[in-house]
C-alpha cells in the first residue's frame, strides 16, 4: 500500500482492509457497475467498492489552499442468503471507525439497503464516508 495523502481516494485501501478482515469474502474488487448485474463472474460472497462522491464543504481558506471534503464510498455485498448477515457483520467491524490515514477522519457508516435478490443471492449496498481536506 502506498502512502495516503490528504484528500486521496481510499478505494484501494478499503478493498485491502476488507480482504484482510473479512474471512467470508471470496472476492473483493473495485465496482464498475451502479446496479446489480446478471453476469457476475467473481466467486461469492464478494464485495465491490467504489468512490460514490467527493463533496466539498464550504469555501477554500484564504490564507492557505485547504478545503474540507467528504468522501462517500459504496460497498456492494453479494452473498448467499445464509451468509449475508455474518458477512455484513464482518464488513461493519472492518470499516466502522477505521482510521485509514492521518489525513482522513475515521470511517462512518451512512446507510445500507437491499438492492436486489437474484435467486439465492442478496445484493446489499452500504454507504460509508470519511472527512478529509483537499490541499
Amino acid at each position: 500500500m502506498s502512502e495516503i495523502a490528504s484528500g486521496d481516494d481510499l478505494t484501494l485501501d478499503v478493498i485491502d482492509r476488507l480482504h484482510a478482515e473479512c474471512p467470508l469474502l471470496q472476492s473483493v474488487n473495485e465496482a464498475w457497475f451502479a446496479e446489480p448485474i446478471d453476469d457476475l463472474s467473481e466467486e461469492l460472497p464478494a464485495a465491490f467498492v467504489y468512490l460514490d462522491s467527493d463533496t466539498a464543504e464550504g469555501g477554500a481558506e484564504t490564507l492557505r489552499p485547504v478545503q474540507a471534503a467528504t468522501q462517500m464510498y459504496g460497498v456492494w455485498l453479494v452473498a448467499p442468503r445464509d451468509q449475508f448477515r455474518e458477512l455484513r457483520k464482518q464488513v461493519r467491524a472492518a470499516l466502522f471507525a477505521h482510521d485509514f490515514s492521518p489525513y482522513h477522519d475515521p470511517m462512518e457508516y451512512r446507510s445500507g439497503q437491499q438492492a436486489d435478490v437474484k435467486g439465492r443471492y442478496v445484493w446489499w449496498l452500504e454507504m460509508w464516508s470519511t472527512d478529509t481536506h483537499i490541499r
